[in-house]
C-alpha cells in the first residue's frame, strides 16, 4: 500500500510539474507572437493628413524645420534639419533629429537649435520628404538662413 501511494504521489507531481511549465511556456510563446506582430496602421487627424500627406510612416527618413525668432529685429529664422519618424498619433508625429544644426553660433549663444539625437512631436505638420522641399518652404516665408 506505502509504494502505491508513493508511485500515485510521485505521478501526481509530475503531471502537476510537466502541465504548469507546459502552461507558462504556451502563454510565453502567445505573448512573444503577439509582440512580433505589426502594429496597427495610425490615421492621422485631417490637419496632419493635409499637411504631410500619406507618405509618412513611422521609420522613414525626412526633414523638419528649426524655426527661432530671438533675432534682434523679431523676424522668424529657419533651418531644414534631417530627422527620422519614431512614432505616430492622431494628432502628433514624433521625430528624432539625424544630424545637428545651429541656427545662430556666437559667443554665449550655445545652444539656439537641435542636437544629432534630440526628440520632438510635430504638430503642425511642418514636415518634408526632402531637404529641397523644406528649404523652399522656409524660402517662401522669407524665414531660410545659411
Amino acid at each position: 500500500m506505502y509504494r502505491y501511494l508513493l508511485t500515485l504521489a510521485l505521478a501526481s507531481a509530475v503531471i502537476l510539474v510537466s502541465s504548469c511549465s507546459g502552461g507558462k511556456s504556451n502563454a510565453h510563446d502567445t505573448v512573444s507572437a503577439s509582440g512580433s506582430q505589426e502594429e496597427e496602421k495610425v490615421v492621422l487627424n485631417e490637419k496632419l493628413q493635409e499637411r504631410v500627406g500619406s507618405w509618412i510612416e513611422k521609420g522613414i527618413e525626412c526633414y523638419g524645420i528649426v524655426i527661432a525668432t530671438s533675432t534682434p529685429d523679431g523676424k522668424p529664422m529657419g533651418k531644414s534639419v534631417k530627422c527620422k519618424v519614431i512614432a505616430l498619433k492622431p494628432d502628433m508625429i514624433r521625430l528624432k533629429t539625424l544630424e545637428s544644426v545651429s541656427l545662430m553660433e556666437s559667443k554665449g549663444c550655445d545652444r539656439l537649435g537641435l542636437a544629432y539625437g534630440d526628440t520632438w512631436w510635430e504638430e503642425e505638420g511642418d514636415i518634408f520628404r526632402t531637404r529641397k522641399e523644406a528649404d523652399d518652404f522656409l524660402v517662401a516665408k522669407g524665414w531660410l538662413i545659411k
